[in-house]
């Protein structure tokens, strides 16, 4: 705690003797994700980071965790669930999962699969991402209520100027997974065409956990292909058309040492040979239609039809041996969960300046309509190896079966966002969305193979209505302050609304939830922004209300006995906290970055788990005089977990939470130019081999949890990399 209080000093102090000493220097960043246009970041109402091209490679980013890990209230938690470990999903200020928009292109991302993660976009197709920190549903629909999330690929102009070729190969080697990866990119920029071609292998093991752990991850083998091909064609001077396609394979094997051995309930089994394959893809196309022409309605816009495919398999398999009053029954036990989902859509947006007096406002409009198909089937048997018989009853459910229905669900949209410059000093920001939302389940067979009888399936058809409103008053030429009111929802998803299945053995159902409303929130802002021409910060404080979030809860029991579980709107929250961030040229060679972030949350009146730490991260880019070395250092410093957490709380009784102290961590990274073509980088993370753990994979479990070691976060380890360009 006294290193972060050191670091609020420090922060503040630097300001104020920077904004006077820095000399001009003046380049302006600009972000889409706050306004659905170009806005120079300075300049946003509300709080946006953003991680360019040059800091992915710098970096050399290879997942979502290192994506994430230098952005000052974002995190990213980690799951293993039946020894699969994966990244679970992006966490802003507090509040992460299905609550975070993640849109790529401007398209909403589809889903994964327990078991998969989110990290279903190769970092590698990416040029930027930015971050839309607080409810983001006035411009991007369901699933706003924490913020947004936006990858935006690699153009052909990114790369080639006209008339020329590029072409890239690059390869690199991380130590603590053993990733061997492996990339070919090429463009062109011709007089009408732009094309773009990159492909990218990973072969990749198991993550190493530090020394000190005292548990190690079942080992994984595991493939993946991604491929983005971009072609742009110009029709006329103000019409283009651009066709994306990206796609992405994955295919992981298992040796699941942990589920191996006995154990002795609902029966007494022996397990061996526990193995799992998991494959699955992600497609993607996208045809856009471009244009410039001012008319009364517009000055440009663009209109896209798009579609997304994602087919996931998790197969397991294992011998197993049953030991009952009779002598012991050999089988081969297999299972296949599957996760289908179909998506098309058609967007439209458009942009409109008008000058009305010397007021401007900047306008940004538009719709979109889309269909997502899902189903989620699961196999599972297991044949008796000396009958051959095959049961279907297994762990008290019938196979095959699907625990949620077959569903459809639509979207439809209208947004509008007026940014009206009232003067040069005062800036007023509006935003309205409306969403239609409606979810059809389509019972088969299968679904009611383990439902309840009782059950009602849920039937939504709703609408939703966003707002914000922003200000921005310039104090001086350096200094602005700004405040912002935002809101934010998220619908009913497939498996709130509908999940169902009775399981025997465990003596559990879970029912269908009619009645659910969507999850809101209300996000209040306000801060100062600083500029001089060499220097740049944000001084936010914001404070998130959060209604209605789903979570299951305890309905009663069955005359048979059996615990009756049903989604609810039972939880509200709040977050308020402080956050602060800069960026320095200190001289033409060095640069400085300094950040911190304290949260504070709290949900029905307790103490907030999930809440991440107080942070601060402090970062050095050196650059020599030549460009052709570059050294960049980032310290990651922690306190510790929150005081007073409220117990777990199970079947089995009530336990402590874990409590982590602080952690300070340091990475280094470096590029040198070996020739005019060709870089080496690399990477050395946790420099001084720090034991720890990240909060947002452990918060919630219990400090008797003998499994917490599998969270913890990898030793020293380095990372290499080449790439020859020509």
């Amino acid at each position: 705690m006294n290193k972060i209080k050191f670091i609020r000093v420090l922060v503040l102090g630097l300001v104020i003797s920077l904004n006077q000493i820095l000399a001009e220097d003046d380049v302006q960043e600009v972000v889409v994700i706050s306004s659905k246009y170009p806005v120079p970041l300075e300049e946003v109402v509300g709080s946006v980071d953003s991680i360019s091209l040059e800091d992915l490679e710098t970096r050399m980013v290879s997942d979502l965790g290192d994506m994430l890990d230098k952005t000052i209230g974002v995190s990213v938690s980690k799951r293993n669930v039946s020894g699969r470990a994966y990244n679970d999903g992006i966490s802003i200020r507090g509040l992460g999962g299905k609550r975070v928009n993640i849109l790529i292109d401007g398209i909403r991302v589809a889903e994964a699969y327990t078991g998969y993660g989110r990290d279903v976009v190769d970092v590698d197709l990416l040029k930027r991402v930015e971050i839309l920190k607080g409810p983001s549903s006035a411009l991007y629909g369901s699933d706003g209520l924490a913020g947004a999330v936006s990858y935006i690929t690699k153009d052909p102009s990114d790369l080639a100027e006209f008339g020329q070729n590029y072409f890239s190969v690059n390869t690199s080697y991380d130590e603590d997974n053993e990733q061997t990866k492996v990339g070919l990119l090429a463009a062109r920029v011709g007089e009408s065409v732009e094309s773009l071609i990159q492909i990218t292998t990973r072969e990749l093991s198991q993550v190493e956990l530090h020394d000190d752990a005292t548990q190690e991850l079942d080992p994984f083998d595991g493939e993946q292909l991604s491929v983005l091909a971009k072609f742009k064609l110009s029709l006329s001077d103000s019409v283009g058309l651009t066709l994306t396609l990206d796609s992405q394979e994955f295919e992981g094997d298992y040796i699941f040492k942990s589920q191996a051995g006995m154990s002795y309930f609902p029966d007494v089994v022996s397990a061996s040979n526990v193995l799992g394959v998991d494959d699955g893809n992600r497609d993607r196309g996208t045809l856009s239609l471009d244009f410039s022409n001012e008319t009364s309605m517009f000055d440009n816009g663009s209109i896209r039809f798009y579609v997304q495919e994602t087919d996931q398999k998790q197969i397991t398999t294992r011998s197993k041996t049953y030991f009952a009053a009779g002598p012991p029954t050999m089988v081969n036990a297999y299972r296949d969960y599957q996760f289908n989902q179909d998506i098309d859509g058609f967007s439209a947006d458009f942009f409109k300046s008008i000058n009305n007096n010397g007021r401007l406002h900047n306008i940004v409009y538009g719709f979109e309509i889309e269909n997502i198909e899902i189903q989620r089937p699961r196999i599972r048997y297991e044949t008796n190896l000396m009958t051959g018989a095959v049961n279907t009853f297994l762990g008290g459910e019938y196979y095959p079966n699907k625990t949620i229905p077959d569903t459809e669900i639509e979207r439809q949209s209208f947004f509008f966002n007026d940014r009206l410059e009232l003067n040069e000093k005062t800036t007023i920001v509006f935003g309205a969305r409306y969403d239609g939302y409606e979810l059809t389940p389509t019972p088969d067979d299968l679904f009611y193979a383990n439902a309840q009888s009782t059950n009602e399936l849920y039937f939504i058809d709703d609408s939703e209505v966003s707002m914000k409103l922003g200000f921005l008053r310039n104090l001086s030429e350096e200094v602005s302050f700004y405040a912002q009111y935002a809101e934010g929802f998220r619908a009913p998803d497939f498996q709130s609304a509908n999940l169902s299945f009775t399981n025997l053995a465990f003596r559990y159902a879970v029912g269908t939830s009619t009645g659910l409303q969507p999850e809101e929130s209300e996000g209040y802002e306000f801060g100062f922004k600083g500029a001089t021409d060499n220097m740049s910060w944000t001084l936010s404080f914001y404070d998130n209300d959060y209604e209605n979030f789903i979570d299951t809860y305890i309905t009663g029991r069955s005359p048979q006995g059996i615990t009756l579980y049903e989604y609810g709107n039972l939880d509200e929250v709040e977050i308020k906290g402080v956050e602060f961030e800069m960026n320095a040229d200190l001289s033409d060679n060095l640069q400085a970055s300094l950040g911190f972030s304290v949260p504070d949350g709290n949900k029905n009146g307790e103490q907030l788990v999930s809440i991440d730490s107080e942070e601060a991260i402090l970062g050095l880019v050196w650059n020599s005089n030549s460009g052709k070395l570059k050294l960049s250092g980032y310290a990651n410093i922690t306190a510790g977990s929150h005081d007073n957490l409220p117990p777990s709380c199970g079947r089995s009784g009530c336990n402590p939470l874990l409590a982590l102290p602080g952690t300070t961590t340091i990475d280094v990274y470096g590029s040198y130019e070996l020739t005019s073509n060709l870089k080496l980088r690399f990477a050395i993370r946790n420099l001084t081999d720090e034991s720890y753990w990240n909060w947002a994979s452990v918060q919630g479990k219990s400090s008797t949890d003998t499994n917490l070691d599998i969270f913890m976060e990898p030793g020293r380890n380095m990372s290499m990399g080449l790439k020859y360009d020509f």
